[in-house]
């Protein structure tokens, strides 16, 4: 073999440098992980969560979340999450809504909107700013790091809507919580600076 390709220095160049860029474009895209620090803040966001249904409306106000639920709005059913990224873990906090009666409908509107006590939130203080102070940012929807030359030939559509947190080109995917789809309705709520 070895003096094969001795014989034939066209052959060994030509499986040789394809090699050598699919290491060399590993090495690359692999560098961020190891010099960008890992995130040092948790980010809530909900998921199944979409705007224009106006049943229940995730904020922050005063570095505090509050959730409102409106009667008679709809059927919308967010999840709210909590990435921990020192673990990796996700875990869902559960957002219990009150029971609408039928007699909520004959009520007036302003009257039919109900702050949602939330104990597991109730401690923390949370920034709603974009970036968060350790300079990650949460970006869900369309992946625009995967329109290249490369992500259009090997990464599926399936990917390409996703919820990560970048920082000088690291990446990190948030877990999809039990194969729950990002598609188009990840709500970014804010970081958790404090507890």
């Amino acid at each position: 073999m070895k003096s094969f390709l001795r014989e034939n220095p066209t052959i060994a160049f030509g499986l040789g440098l394809p090699l050598l860029l699919v290491v060399l474009f590993l090495l690359v895209s692999g560098l961020p992980s190891l010099f960008v620090a890992a995130p040092k803040y948790d980010v809530l966001y909900a998921t199944g969560y979409h705007n224009y249904q106006n049943t229940v409306q995730i904020s922050v106000v005063e570095q505090k979340v509050q959730i409102i639920h409106q009667a008679n709005r709809g059927e919308q059913r967010p999840q709210l999450w909590r990435y921990e990224p020192s673990t990796g873990a996700v875990r869902e906090i559960g957002i219990i809504l009150p029971i609408e009666k039928n007699s909520d409908r004959d009520m007036p509107e302003s009257e039919q909107t109900t702050i949602i006590a939330m104990p597991e939130l109730a401690g923390l203080t949370v920034d709603s700013s974009s970036i968060a102070p350790d300079g990650y940012e949460f970006s869900a929807g369309m992946d625009r790091y995967s329109r290249n030359v490369f992500g259009g030939m090997f990464y599926s559509s399936r990917y390409r809507n996703q919820a990560v947190l970048t920082k000088n080109g690291r990446r990190i995917r948030l877990p999809n919580a039990g194969s729950r789809s990002y598609y188009g309705n990840t709500q970014f709520i804010g970081w958790v600076i404090a507890e």
